[in-house]
């Protein structure tokens, strides 16, 4: 699973910044899979990477991407692979191919 990789990035930078008692949030875009299944990879890989970060205080959120509809061909935002079109209610395909993951250090 890539989620292992990212996993291990996020770990790396985490660990050369100081985030004792900060906010971490993790800004997802993209993806084929859906927003619950990569976070739950995501966790797990991350327990594994660096067990000794506190991942209670990680926060992942799944910003919208740009999606295009197989039926009527428009384009729109979703953060959900399934989201359905809204023009028409048809299928979308992703205009981002894989996730992108930003690392916010808050407070």
């Amino acid at each position: 699973m890539h989620e292992a990789g990212i996993a291990r990035s996020i770990a790396a930078v985490l660990r050369g910044r100081d985030v004792a008692g900060r906010r971490v949030v993790l800004h997802v875009r993209g993806g084929h899979h859906g927003p619950d299944e990569f976070e739950a990879a995501l966790r797990l890989h991350l327990e594994i990477e660096a067990p000794d970060l506190e991942l209670t205080s990680f926060e992942i959120v799944h910003d919208p991407v740009p999606r295009f509809c197989v039926g009527c061909g428009a384009e729109f935002p979703a953060a959900r692979p399934e989201d359905p079109c809204p023009r028409c209610g048809g299928a979308s395909l992703p205009l981002l191919d894989r996730e992108q993951v930003e690392v916010e250090i808050a407070g």
